[in-house]
């Protein structure tokens, strides 16, 4: 799908009015019809591939991942297969989670892909579409639609940096907030593995080492909208060592290199 097209079905859909409003973050925004109106255009681009051999894999973790996120989030989660030709995901509000094939491939064993799933389950339990739209008031409405446009379409694994004609401070603030979501979504993806009784949190982990020996560090820049690989990684292993009670009974078992698939 064009960024372009993206970009104007969220404007129509979120409104410019309500966008430079003071209103509460999930009410900027109809996050159903978000979800809806971006599923319909990538259809029509034919992003979307409905035959791929990968849907197996990633409807049996989805499964368990969803069912997990279920009575948090008033939409069903579902969970669609796109081009890419690197390793990327990224959630839509409305319930869409979108997976191309470079990450399934990537992802080898259950522990992994749960960990990215539960990241971009943990993106639309916390609304943080919503909340950067609702962020817009600082920034600039269309500002930030571009931004928001540049992490979805980058992925929260791609680590793409935010280039939309934005001013040098304004993308600062907005490169700032977005490290500051992913962050959350680590956190929160890491809780719902955690939860689900059937994997292993850690898997995010293996996955973060492999993206990095795959793709490299990343941007070191300022303007870097995702942290590095090394400092998710450090965040959640600090994370795992502080919260004995929800953590403490999985391991790092070292899996990374084992295919369960």
């Amino acid at each position: 799908m064009q960024r372009s097209d993206f970009a104007a079905s969220l404007a129509a859909t979120v409104g410019l009015a309500e966008l430079s409003s003071a209103v509460p973050a999930r009410a900027a925004v109809d996050e159903a019809a978000l979800g809806r109106e971006v599923f319909t255009d990538m259809r029509s681009g034919g992003d979307i591939l409905f035959d791929s051999p990968y849907y197996e894999h990633l409807n049996e973790v989805g499964a368990v991942i969803s069912a997990t996120v279920r009575p948090r989030y008033p939409d069903q989660i579902r969970f669609y297969i796109v081009k890419g030709d690197s390793a990327n995901a990224f959630s839509v509000p409305g319930g869409n989670i979108y997976v191309n094939e470079p990450l399934l491939a990537l992802a080898k064993n259950r522990d992994e892909l749960a960990g990215v799933l539960a990241h971009e389950c943990g993106h639309m339990v916390l609304h943080h579409v919503a909340k950067r739209i609702a962020n817009s008031n600082r920034i600039g409405t269309l500002a930030t639609i571009g931004s928001i446009l540049g992490n979805i379409f980058g992925g929260p694994l791609g680590g793409a940096a935010i280039d939309y004609g934005l001013q040098n401070a304004q993308a600062g603030q907005d490169a700032n907030l977005s490290r500051h979501i992913e962050a959350q979504a680590d956190e929160e993806g890491a809780r719902i593995v955690a939860a689900t009784g059937v994997y292993n949190p850690y898997g995010l982990i293996w996955f973060f080492t492999k993206m990095t020996a795959t793709y490299g560090k990343g941007q070191a820049n300022w303007l870097r909208d995702h942290p590095l690989d090394v400092q998710r990684i450090d965040d959640l292993k600090h994370l795992f060592a502080s919260d004995p009670a929800t953590f403490g009974k999985f391991t790092d078992t070292q899996q990374m290199d084992v295919a369960y698939w």
